[in-house]
């Protein structure tokens, strides 16, 4: 989005841009930009706060009008907490019995068999799941992604697909498997699964583990996902 605002800008439209990732938009400079300490898919915090969100919007039209480009302001308020009706009727399917932070290969795959069932029952209520585009199972996207702590990958575990791609499509399949699964008991908002899924899952810990232990990886597409897109700047410590 940064890159296309650059080539409305030169066809004479004004143009601000809500950023969710900092090194993205620090980089590419567009125009005009409002950064957000949101989730990711949630540019303006929080669905159904409306105040909160015409205060984020107002941010970003305030932009609209400077000719000091490129300039980058950064919106320092951070989401409302959900309210009680979001934390309540709402519990993760299964009893996860690992520890939040654990990332170890026992903690991980135990998690991955107990919410298999669940994932697969998201999949048939929904006729449809986002897990699947690395091209592995999910047992051994967990695997793949474990043995990355250990050492940067080299070689992709799917024959034609780029390692960094292959790394960067593991994780949000990681992701996405442990969100539908919650999800296939409904009650949850999303910051009360995201906070799940950060704080007391092994499969959060590993990425967070990951965005450390990759973040000066030699490889140039698995560095950038490590350090920009794996996990959400609203958590990282």
């Amino acid at each position: 989005m940064s890159g296309l605002a650059h080539i409305l800008e030169r066809k004479g439209i004004a143009t601000v841009l809500i950023g969710l990732v900092p090194q993205h938009v620090e980089r590419i400079k567009p125009p005009r930009a409002l950064l957000v300490p949101f989730e990711m898919g949630r540019p303006l915090g929080d669905p159904g706060n409306r105040d909160f969100q015409a205060r984020v919007l107002s941010a970003a039209l305030r932009l609209a009008v400077r000719s000091d480009v490129p300039v980058i302001d950064v919106f320092e308020e951070d989401a409302p907490a959900p309210v009680a009706a979001d934390m309540e009727g709402w519990a993760c399917p299964v009893s996860l019995r690992s520890p939040a932070g654990t990332g170890s290969t026992p903690a991980l795959l135990a998690e991955i068999e107990l919410l298999e069932p669940w994932c697969e029952r998201a999949r048939v209520t929904r006729g449809r799941t986002g897990v699947g585009a690395s091209g592995m199972h999910i047992e051994e996207v967990g695997r793949f992604l474990l043995a990355c702590c250990e050492r940067e990958p080299v070689a992709s575990p799917v024959s034609g697909l780029p390692v960094a791609d292959a790394f960067k499509l593991a994780a949000e399949d990681l992701k996405l498997f442990y969100l539908e699964a919650a999800t296939a008991r409904p009650g949850a908002g999303s910051t009360v699964l995201a906070d799940w899924f950060w704080q007391d899952t092994a499969a959060g810990a590993l990425l967070l583990e990951l965005s450390r232990a990759l973040a000066d990886a030699e490889n140039p597409g698995i560095r950038i996902h490590a350090r920009a897109t794996l996990v959400p700047e609203a958590r990282r410590g």
